[in-house]
């Protein structure tokens, strides 16, 4: 059924509240006449009673009643939450300005002058005939655009829930043991990582944080992690057999993802990231930073994280960018956090931003623990920073330690 429109017409249900029983009978007959269905009541009181029971649209009162008037009966109608809107006219002898003003203040929609005219009388009701088809109308698309915010919500959390099921599992290679903290905001987001070996010596791993929100940033992380891992091994590895330097291959596999994404760009949308390659043989890790946070690393032995990198452009923003590769010794022991800004920019509501400063405090403190109790922590700490709320960027964590 289509929504009502004010040239569609509305059922109308009427409610005539009026202790004199002769002006009920002429005033019921008219809207009956004009296809109303029509209750009475003889005061205020007995109105509201009606009211709490029956699906009224039009109320039309006299001022002058006892128990309750006719003012304090529209000023109740207003205070009482209801599905539709109820149109009140109100049938007064008087013209008094302040009179007036009272009852308009009190919910009043309309006024009928004593004695009653049927000109008048069916001009006020054509004008809350309209007034009710635009309310009609306007309640069905508000139900129209309800239904539709539940079924995207509906499809958002199961995009959410892919997402999450994209990712890879904590896992050991080895000596190296992976693991992650991921939670996800109230909208699909662009966070993602990975990590697989590249043959049997190497490890690659990354963390990817796609600018925006949305479905438009879900699938550019989607197919990040695509090109990345055909990258990886088409690029990477055989430069790795060739026994090309580690750093220069993870530059190479970085640039070359920039190069072929700018070829392919058709938005406004653009990546950062951290990638990494570690060598199993000589514990020899290079990070290549994109615009990303940059990683945290811990040396065997010490409580102390420091930051690797510092900086580079984004992945999406300059078609010939130049990228470089930070190393660092991952000895047994050593540990290293890798990050989204959706961490340290979370805001509490005093709008402050977590900080790097908490973050390292946080990851310091758990540097004796096992590596998962690392997201755990965290995520506990944004919990309460956030007082419970959602979470308005994903906030994603890579964490890697060598035993």
């Amino acid at each position: 059924m289509s929504a009502a429109t004010p040239t569609e017409p509305i059922a109308i249900k009427a409610l005539v509240v009026d202790d004199d029983p002769m002006g009920v009978l002429l005033l019921s007959a008219f809207l009956e006449g004009r296809g109303y269905a029509v209750e009475n009541a003889g005061d205020g009181l007995e109105a509201l009673d009606r009211l709490a029971s029956g699906d009224f649209n039009v109320v039309i009162t006299d001022r002058e009643m006892p128990r309750m008037d006719g003012v304090s009966l529209c000023r109740e109608i207003r205070a009482r939450a209801r599905n539709s809107y109820v149109y009140c006219i109100m049938l007064t002898a008087s013209s008094d300005e302040a009179s007036l003003v009272t009852a308009m203040e009190a919910g009043v929609d309309d006024f009928l002058g004593k004695p009653l005219r049927p000109a008048e009388l069916g001009a006020r009701l054509h004008a809350a005939e309209r007034v009710l088809a635009l309310e009609a109308g306007l309640a069905s698309r508000n139900r129209r655009l309800a239904e539709a915010h539940a079924q995207l919500s509906r499809e958002l959390d199961l995009a959410r829930s892919m997402q999450l099921g994209l990712l890879p599992a904590p896992a050991d290679f080895g000596r190296v043991r992976f693991d992650w903290l991921f939670e996800a905001s109230s909208y699909v987001g662009g966070d993602t990582l990975d990590y697989f070996p590249l043959g049997e010596r190497y490890l690659c791993f990354y963390l990817i944080d796609v600018s925006g929100h949305g479905v438009s940033a879900a699938m550019m992380a989607f197919n990040a992690q695509h090109q990345l891992l055909g990258l990886s091994q088409q690029v990477g590895g055989p430069m790795l057999k060739q026994g090309q330097d580690l750093a220069a291959t993870a530059v190479a596999v970085v640039t070359e993802y920039n190069r072929r994404f700018m070829q392919m760009k058709e938005t406004s949308l653009y990546l950062t990231m951290v990638y990494g390659l570690l060598d199993t043989t000589t514990w020899r890790a290079a990070l290549v930073q994109a615009g990303h946070p940059p990683p945290l690393y811990a040396q065997p032995g010490s409580n102390a994280f420091a930051p690797v990198g510092d900086g580079g452009l984004p992945i999406g923003v300059v078609a010939n960018a130049q990228y470089d590769a930070y190393c660092v010794a991952m000895d047994p022991g050593a540990r290293l956090i890798l990050y989204s800004d959706g961490a340290t920019e979370c805001s509490n509501a005093r709008g402050a931003a977590y900080g790097e400063e908490r973050l390292l405090n946080v990851v310091a403190a758990q540097r004796a623990m096992p590596l998962a109790d690392t997201g755990d922590a965290l995520h506990r700490e944004l919990v309460g920073w956030r007082n419970g709320e959602a979470f308005e960027d994903d906030v994603t964590v890579l964490a890697l330690e060598v035993r």
